[in-house]
């Protein structure tokens, strides 16, 4: 067994079952009821329970690379959870969590030849057709980068409205659904405003600021 995973789960043992502040055994006898739910990357840099420090039981969790989103499919891993969250758990938040320096985004940039993962990443090329045409330099990567990345979470959170149990909750009133960019450099969460049609920061109400390509550094 790896060392550094049996430690931390002494640590949350500790904290969630041992200590006076531990919710894990009222869960255990109450039951779960998610404020959230939030898509997000597999990369292993951006785990909504560590950027977050959210406490067990706060929200319904799926990765997937990219955090893209495909359009409604029958019978998915995505579509079952969605319905189960949504329909009996009565979640209500729906978070699509991107984040910068993706390692997808910039397979999808560079046409990486893998039929496995190319076969799932190219579901966001009209994401990257905007970001191109969006750029003031098409041929910076950087750029480039940062611009498909915003388009992508924009682009999930579309075809999220796609999924019966997240439609009907649309049109019920009861469902949001947050766009949002964790830049890793800069340690900031951006989400997307339809007033402002941008990415602005959301953490720290005193400098929000509307999301420009070039805010993270890499």
């Amino acid at each position: 067994m790896t060392k550094e995973l049996i430690a931390g789960f002494e640590q949350f043992k500790k904290r969630q079952y041992e200590s006076d502040g531990g919710i894990m055994l009222r869960l255990i006898a109450e039951g779960q009821k998610p404020d959230y739910m939030i898509i997000s990357c597999i990369d292993s840099r951006t785990n909504p329970g560590t950027i977050f420090q959210a406490p067990p039981g706060t929200f319904f969790g799926h990765k997937a690379m990219g955090a893209i989103v495909r359009p409604y499919q029958q019978g998915t891993a995505l579509s079952a959870t969605l319905q189960f969250a949504i329909r009996y758990n009565d979640v209500r938040k729906i978070i699509i969590l991107g984040h910068t320096g993706c390692g997808a985004i910039r397979a999808l940039i560079e046409n990486m030849q893998d039929d496995e993962i190319s076969s799932f990443i190219k579901l966001a090329r009209t994401s990257l057709d905007k970001a191109r045409q969006s750029c003031a330099n098409p041929d910076d990567i950087q750029e480039l980068q940062r611009k498909t990345e915003e388009e992508i979470v924009l682009q999930s959170a579309k075809n999220l409205e796609t999924y019966p149990a997240v439609r009907a909750a649309l049109d019920a009133g009861t469902m949001t659904i947050m766009p949002w960019l964790f830049c890793m450099e800069e340690g900031a969460l951006y989400g997307y405003q339809d007033s402002s049609g941008a990415f602005e920061k959301i953490t720290g109400a005193d400098d929000a600021a509307p999301f420009a390509t070039g805010c993270c550094h890499a």
